[in-house]
Parts: structure tokens; C-alpha cells; sequence
């Protein structure tokens, strides 16, 4: 009993003590050192009577409200609150799911941390909400996932998307079909004036503060301000590996969660390649969906049986990915 007593309170003191960093490093960043912080920072001086909903959430004018109202308009308070939300909830959602905790907050470390608390902060507090939803999947619960997707829309619209993988089956896992998912992403890919042409006639239909967005990008693409999507690109084809691998494993795998993050992560890639014809579009939607790979990296490893050596490769992976992407293209020193 000491022992196991033992082992639940370092694993409380690892999360606790992580959290505090990861929020102090987050919150209290140099202004400018990521791609959004200015852009933010010109705007805290802005009344919530005088928000512009369609450019930001109303989370976010209320947190800038109670932020000017508290602290004055603090630039430093207003990110901790928001470092405050993204890392708390993703580290409480990792002691929730995740069946490798310490492996699965070094994935986010590795591959979210910088992205959403540091750039993407209001898609970093959505994303975590989105993650707590995970259970009324499992639990067929739909008021409570249709609430959740609200809260997380107040924090960021892009949180729509999240209604897309409630009907999914937790239960039952059609391989043939995941399977083929991301091929056919692929060739939608490469021919990609078919998923133009399909997706613009989507718009239309779409809430305005969705859909305005989405034009303004489509008309963007049209005058040639995006520049081509690599679809072979590093990080895709490391993540189509493990997807596959834990779909050719899934009967292997020990989380009741693991067919809900197996189908999300095939709906994932087959989103980012959907979307290359408008690339912020294929990123944003990849990345939202994306963050489940927080757990399912760590289970795939308990399919094999040599796990602490099989976690090597894994880590190194983690590392290249964190310093050559997150870091180097994400951070400016």
C-alpha cells in the first residue's frame, strides 16, 4: 500500500510540477517570440462592446475583458490565462486517458506544447475541451458532446469540426474502410480541383462567421497567396506509419479509448490531405483532430512487446520533431 501510494503521489508531483512550467514558460514568453503575440497584443485594448466577433471568439473578448477589467490589460496576465487553460486541461485530459501518462505528456510537449499554448492559444484551449468530449463519444452522450463543441467553438470556431467524428462507433472498427481513408485522401490530394470544387460548394451552407473566413481564404488561394502543400512531407508520412501501425495492431491495444483515437487520427490525415488546395484550412483541421496522437503514440507502444526499446525510436522521433519544427519553425530568438 506505501509503495502504490508512493507511485500515484510522483506521478501527481511529475504532473503538478510539469503544468507549473509548461504554464510559466507559456505564459510569461518575450512578446513576439511566436507568430501571434504581437497580434494579440494589439488588441487588448479593445472593450468587449467594441469586439469584433467575427475575427475572434467571444471566449476570447470576455478573457481580454475580465483581463483589462483585473490587471489593467496586462499582456503577461492575459497569456497566463490562456497558458493557465491550454496546459491544465490537456495535462488533466493525459491523467484521464492516457495509459502511458509520462510518455504522453512528453508527446505533448513535443508535438502541441508550442503550437497551441505559445502560438495558436485560443485553438489551444479548444482543443483541450475537445479532448474532454472524447468520453461522451464513448458514452453516446450528445448533450454533453454538443455542449462541450459549443465551449469550444466560444474559444475558437474552427471547434465546429468537432461534430464530424461524434457519430463515429467507439465500439467496432471498420479497417477496410480506415484503411483506405488516407489513400483516398492522397488522390483527392493530387487532384486536388476536385476537393476545390466540392468544398466550394460547402461554403454556402456554412454559419457566415465560418463560411466568411473560409472565402477569404479560397479568394487568397485564388490570387496565388499560398504556396503549395508537400503532402510526402516528414511529419504526415511519420504519422500515416503509426496510424497504420496501430490499425493493423488495434486488437492489441488496451484503452477503451484506442478505437475512438485510431478513427479520429484516419479522419485526421484524411482531412490534412483533403484540404491541401487550401493549405491553412488542411493545417488547422489536421491539427485540431491531430492532438489525440497525445495518446495513441504512447498505446501503440504497448503493442510491442520489447516497449522500453521500442520507445527509442519513438523519442528520438519526438526530439527531431520538437527542435526542427516546433522549435525552429514556430519560435523566433
Amino acid at each position: 500500500m506505501t509503495s502504490k501510494n508512493l507511485t500515484i503521489s510522483s506521478n501527481s508531483f511529475i504532473f503538478i510540477f510539469v503544468g507549473f512550467v509548461l504554464i510559466l514558460i507559456a505564459g510569461f514568453r518575450p512578446i513576439g517570440i511566436d507568430g501571434d503575440s504581437l497580434n494579440y497584443v494589439s488588441v487588448l485594448h479593445i472593450s468587449l462592446s467594441e469586439a469584433n466577433f467575427i475575427d475572434k471568439e467571444p471566449a476570447f473578448w470576455i478573457i481580454n475583458e475580465l483581463n483589462r477589467i483585473l490587471f489593467g490589460g496586462n499582456e503577461q496576465t492575459f497569456f497566463l490565462i490562456f497558458a493557465i487553460l491550454g496546459v491544465s486541461l490537456k495535462l488533466i485530459a493525459i491523467r484521464k486517458y492516457s495509459l502511458l501518462p509520462i510518455l504522453s505528456i512528453f508527446t505533448y510537449v513535443s508535438m502541441y506544447f508550442v503550437l497551441h499554448e505559445m502560438t495558436q492559444i485560443r485553438a489551444g484551449v479548444a482543443t483541450a475541451i475537445f479532448l474532454f468530449a472524447l468520453e461522451d463519444i464513448k458514452n453516446r452522450n450528445f448533450k454533453g458532446y454538443f455542449l462541450k463543441t459549443i465551449l469550444a467553438m466560444l474559444f475558437h470556431y474552427s471547434a465546429i469540426i468537432m461534430l464530424l467524428v461524434y457519430f463515429i462507433n467507439p465500439n467496432k472498427l471498420n479497417t477496410k474502410l480506415f484503411l483506405t481513408l488516407p489513400i483516398l485522401g492522397i488522390l483527392l490530394a493530387i487532384f486536388k480541383d476536385i476537393s476545390l470544387s466540392i468544398f466550394s460548394n460547402i461554403t454556402s451552407v456554412l454559419p457566415q462567421f465560418i463560411g466568411s473566413k473560409i472565402e477569404l481564404y479560397i479568394l487568397l488561394l485564388y490570387d496565388g497567396k499560398f504556396s503549395d502543400i508537400n503532402i510526402f512531407n516528414f511529419l504526415y508520412l511519420s504519422l500515416i506509419f503509426i496510424y497504420y501501425f496501430s490499425l493493423l495492431n488495434y486488437r492489441k491495444m488496451k484503452s477503451q479509448y484506442d478505437i475512438i483515437f485510431i478513427k479520429i487520427s484516419g479522419i485526421m490525415l484524411f482531412s490534412f490531405y483533403f484540404f491541401t488546395f487550401l493549405p491553412v484550412l488542411a493545417f488547422r483541421v489536421s491539427e485540431f483532430f491531430g492532438v489525440i496522437f497525445i495518446f495513441l503514440i504512447p498505446h501503440v507502444l504497448l503493442t510491442i512487446k520489447q516497449k522500453s526499446i521500442a520507445s527509442i525510436p519513438f523519442i528520438i522521433w519526438l526530439m527531431i520533431y520538437f527542435i526542427f519544427i516546433m522549435v525552429m519553425q514556430n519560435l523566433h530568438f
